[in-house]
């Protein structure tokens, strides 16, 4: 059934959604929130051609979303409707392109290739996605408008997340909730990404109305809270920072009563979260299990060794299948003996040393820093809502990138949908930032 809807939403629907919204510019806007927010139903809104469930690596088959289905019809509206507006090759394409590149040259030299065609497919959509946020926000000549769609979409998403984890862990009784993902681990690194920047708008955008600025408050909250639902370590203390650095980018350069009045109440709201799950936050991070520490560290041998053997890596998303198949990399595996399919290791920078060799480890290490850096820049001195904006997403990025020394779900579609979007986003900031920095010097 689910093929049947995908194939006339692909045949019939994104030619009619295209001629929809290049002809009302609301429809569009509306399009591109749903876009946004249909990020958080992961393997609950896609399909997978030739799927291989079995498969224990990050990417299991040619994998089709309704992300992607949306996307796609908003791509087609925008070149129909605001061709001359266009951005066609956005900032840092040159380098995205060459890693496009490095892939495939890395897949066709692997030995289980098809895993890694599943990955390269992968990275073909992302391309989609990053290149559709950019183009939104150039084709409306960068308008607060735009800015407004896309918060509100993070808005909504948080309310969501936050609603459903409250109903799988007090009612469900589930212990560590997973929402709509695979797995728990993937909510903290799906949701830091865009946890301050949403608390940096919902203080610092006097124009709200006051129903927009509660529920802005309260996706940030249900994404906040929903973290801690996971139990994750690494999730709450990132968490936990996201919130303290959108708390003091909001009250920095004249900040008004409604960032002060909110940052009292957050930090009330804190206080109070911290001390109603005090005892299983402390329990998680006393009483972790050993087996599972164990078993990182001897991924991470095995990831180290494939890297040391092989220049150009195993081939990406080809980890397990090499774990489960060549046996001088499983000889020190304990933990994990008896599995059939072996796991991935949960070191992110490993991980893709053992796939794509430590050249394509740097590779990754130089694109996420410099779109990192980027925003950073951009952000500074934090005067304005772009800069501010800037600086919030800037922290979500580093915190991602923090928690991949600990976890691999940034492999995800979900997470690597949500850093694309958000990178599309803060690229659009930094040239609207430029924009207004060369019009200060021209008067």
């Amino acid at each position: 059934m689910k093929y049947y809807i995908f194939t006339v939403m692909l045949a019939v629907g994104v030619p009619a959604i295209a001629a929809a919204s290049t002809l009302s510019l609301r429809i569009k806007h509306l399009l591109f929130s749903v876009m946004l927010i249909s990020l958080l139903f992961g393997v609950q809104a896609s399909i997978n051609l030739m799927s291989m469930e079995f498969y224990r690596g990050p990417v299991r088959g040619f994998e089709i979303t309704l992300t992607d289905l949306i996307a796609l019809a908003l791509i087609i509206s925008m070149m129909l409707r605001s061709g001359s507006r266009i951005i066609w090759l956005p900032r840092f394409f040159s380098l995205l392109a060459a890693f496009f590149l490095f892939s495939i040259v890395n897949v066709l030299q692997s030995e289980y290739q098809i895993f890694g065609w599943f990955a390269v497919w992968q990275l073909f959509r992302m391309g989609l996605i990053y290149w559709c946020v950019i183009n939104f926000f150039a084709t409306e000549e960068y308008s607060m408008e735009s800015v407004r769609t896309l918060m509100r979409s993070y808005a909504v998403s948080g309310v969501i997340l936050g609603a459903v984890a409250l109903k799988q862990r007090y009612i469900d009784g589930i212990y560590r909730v997973f929402v709509y993902f695979d797995h728990s681990n993937t909510i903290p690194s799906f949701v830091i990404l865009i946890t301050c920047v949403l608390l940096v708008w919902s203080m610092r955008e006097e124009r709200l109305s006051v129903p927009e600025h509660v529920v802005t408050l309260g996706g940030t909250a249900g994404m906040v809270f929903a973290v801690f639902a996971t139990s994750s370590r690494a999730g709450i203390v990132t968490s936990v920072m996201a919130v303290f650095a959108g708390v003091v980018i909001s009250n920095l350069h004249r900040s008004g009563d409604r960032a002060r009045r909110s940052s009292l109440v957050i930090l009330l709201c804190m206080v109070i979260g911290g001390v109603m799950m005090m005892e299983t936050v402390v329990h998680r991070f006393l009483h972790a299990p050993e087996a599972s520490e164990q078993a990182r560290d001897e991924f991470e041998v095995a990831a180290i060794m494939m890297a040391d053997d092989h220049p150009l890596g195993v081939g990406i998303n080809q980890y397990s299948q090499m774990l489960t198949e060549e046996e001088e990399y499983r000889r020190h595996i304990v933990v994990m003996r008896t599995e059939e399919q072996a796991g991935v290791a949960h070191h992110i920078y490993l991980l893709t040393a053992a796939e794509m060799g430590y050249a394509g480890m740097v590779f990754f290490i130089v694109i996420s820093a410099l779109f990192t850096l980027s925003m950073v820049i951009g952000g500074l001195p934090m005067r304005t809502m772009e800069q501010r904006l800037l600086a919030g997403l800037a922290v979500g990025f580093i915190a991602l990138f923090a928690i991949g020394f600990l976890e691999w779900v940034i492999r995800q579609s979900p997470v690597l949908y949500q850093m694309t979007a958000a990178a599309g986003f803060g690229q659009a900031l930094v040239n609207q930032v430029k924009e207004k920095r060369r019009e200060a010097i021209k008067s």
